[in-house]
């Protein structure tokens, strides 16, 4: 066997290797949305506190610079760094009024991507949404 057959061979196998490996791991990276739809809040059918319940929620649009993110998990990198770059992107997520939130940190870890200096360099946010949804109390 020539060496140029063993590299090929090592490369496909390789390839194999990573594939089957990722495709058993748990990911931790969301899939990107290309389609929107609406964000939907279903209120419970009775609140056993007697009061409305009030959620509270940020959308986040953010854009990726180029560069690679280093993940939560190592499994992950693939994933995480085939997310679109230079294009606007946006999560929603759950906030707490009643604390102060770091909008990188909590991006960085909605995508499976670690609260590093050099992964809060790449994301630069464009705008923050705030919403809220309230359900009514009880009866």
């Amino acid at each position: 066997m020539n060496t140029k057959t063993l590299k090929s061979l090592t490369v496909a196998v390789s390839l194999v290797a990573g594939i089957s490996a990722s495709s058993m791991a748990l990911s931790a990276v969301p899939t990107v949305e290309a389609v929107g739809r609406g964000a939907i809040t279903t209120c419970p059918s009775i609140t056993t506190t007697g009061q409305a319940q009030v959620y509270h929620s940020d959308k986040i649009v953010f854009i990726i610079g180029n560069g690679n993110l280093q993940p939560l998990i190592a499994a992950d990198f693939a994933a995480l760094n085939a997310m679109p770059r230079l294009t606007e992107l946006d999560i929603k997520i759950r906030d707490n009024p009643l604390a102060v939130a770091d909008l990188k940190a909590k991006l960085l870890f909605f995508v499976g991507a670690a609260n590093t200096v050099g992964n809060r360099a790449l994301i630069k946010i464009v705008n923050v949404l705030y919403a809220t949804a309230v359900c009514p109390k009880a009866p």
